[in-house]
This record gives C-alpha cells, structure tokens and sequence, in this order.
C-alpha cells in the first residue's frame, strides 16, 4: 500500500467535493435571492428550491464528517442525502402530481413511492431513447433499491456493519475519527458517488428552476469535470485492492 499517496488523495478529494456543493449552493441561494420565488409558498418550484437546499446542506455534513476522519457513523448522512435526492427527483418532475402535492401538503412520502415514481420518469425517458434510436440505461428501480439497503443495514445497525467500526488487530472500537489511513480512504472513494447524485439531482432541480440554458451553460461542464474525478479515484482504488 501507498500510504503517503492515499493520505495525500484524502484531502484533495474532499476538497473537491467541497468546491462541488459550494457551487451548488451559490447557483441555489442566487435563485431565491434573485427571482420573485416565495419561500412560503404551495408551489413546486419552493417545493423543489426547498428540497434541493436539503439535499446541499446534508451533502456539507458529510464532507465535514469526513474530513475530521468518520466513517461507518457517516452511513446515517449518506442515507438521509440518498432519500432527499429520490424526493427532490420526483417532486421536480412536471409528470408527477400527487407526491408533490402530498409533500406540500406536509404528508409522509414513503422511499417506496418514490422509487417507483422514479422508475416511471425512467420508463417515459427509455421510450423517448428508443424512439430516437438509443438503448436506454437498465432499471432505475432496481439500483436505487439495491443502493438504499445498503445504507438502511446500516442505519439499522446490523452486525457486520457495526463490525466495521472495530479495529480487530487492535482489539479497539472506533469511537470517532478513524486513525486507520487505508479506509477512511475507501469512504471518501465510496462517498464519491453519492456526491455525484447530489449534483445530477439538485442540478436537474435548479435546471428546473433556471431553465434548460442552465444545463449546458452550468450544470454540463460540472457534471464532465466530476466524471473525471470519480474515474481517477477508480483507477486509484483499483490500484489500492491489488496493493499498488
């Protein structure tokens, strides 16, 4: 193992991260600041600003989590972002009605609901890929399903992720920052796709706010720059996993 190379790969990753939800939040505070939205109302571009602020200020908890050296006790934060972005997803859909009417209402939406809302905006998405000649991306259902059980064992508790936070060799728990270099590493590595969902989610929603120039003017260039960085951390943890 490369142990100045991956100590060195923390900060800068997560300063990354953290340029990412600064510019996030500046093109979400400009809107309120900037347009006539009113935070009080019924509507879905506040239910939609709102959300997305959520969603920001959750991925800023994470980063600093992160940065003191947390790792397993950061799944509850991880799993709060995954649910703010399937609401956000949904709520910012002009073809979905009733769940944004149901959150405006102040009315429980459940994960469940969600997801299958989402898997239909997916649906409608692979008819129009087809119909323009694309093959469409595999069941959206399915991954966020898969993405969400894991972090609900971890917010459920259960054994093996517990046993994470144990040092065996040591024989210790890890009660707060992790001193061990090696995997707080793999949970900045892991967390990095979490933080990619924030940005396509909240962008799409400000996308909706701003208005579709707001993609290729903004949002695109941020997505490609983000790419880049997820693709680097890949090639470095694979390096990692063969002992390189």
């Amino acid at each position: 193992m490369n142990e100045d190379r991956d100590q060195c790969l923390i900060p800068e990753a997560l300063t990354f991260y953290r340029e990412t939800v600064d510019w996030l939040e500046e093109h979400h505070a400009d809107y309120a600041r900037k347009t006539e939205l009113d935070l009080a109302g019924n509507d879905r571009p506040s239910a939609t600003w709102k959300l997305a602020g959520e969603s920001i200020g959750a991925a800023r908890a994470l980063v600093d989590l992160l940065k003191v050296g947390y790792t397993t006790q950061t799944f509850p934060t991880m799993r709060a972002i995954h649910e703010s972005n399937r609401l956000l997803g949904v709520v910012a859909d002009l073809e979905e009605e009733e769940i944004a009417k149901r959150w405006l209402a102040d009315k429980e939406v459940k994960q469940s609901e969600a997801r299958e809302a989402e898997q239909r905006q997916a649906d409608r998405i692979a008819e129009r890929m087809k119909a323009a000649g694309v093959e469409p991306p595999s069941e959206v259902q399915q991954l966020t399903r898969k993405v969400y059980r894991g972090l609900s064992r971890a917010a459920h508790h259960q054994r093996s992720v517990v046993d994470e936070a144990i040092d065996f060799e040591a024989g210790v728990m890890i009660y707060g920052p992790d001193p061990r270099t090696a995997r707080r590493l793999e949970f900045v590595i892991f967390a990095g796709t979490l933080f990619q969902e924030v940005l396509l989610k909240v962008g799409d929603g400000l996308c909706a706010l701003w208005g579709p120039g707001f993609y290729d003017g903004h949002l695109l260039p941020m997505l490609e720059r983000f790419q880049e960085m997820l693709d680097a951390l890949e090639l470095i943890d694979a390096a990692r996993r063969l002992g390189l």
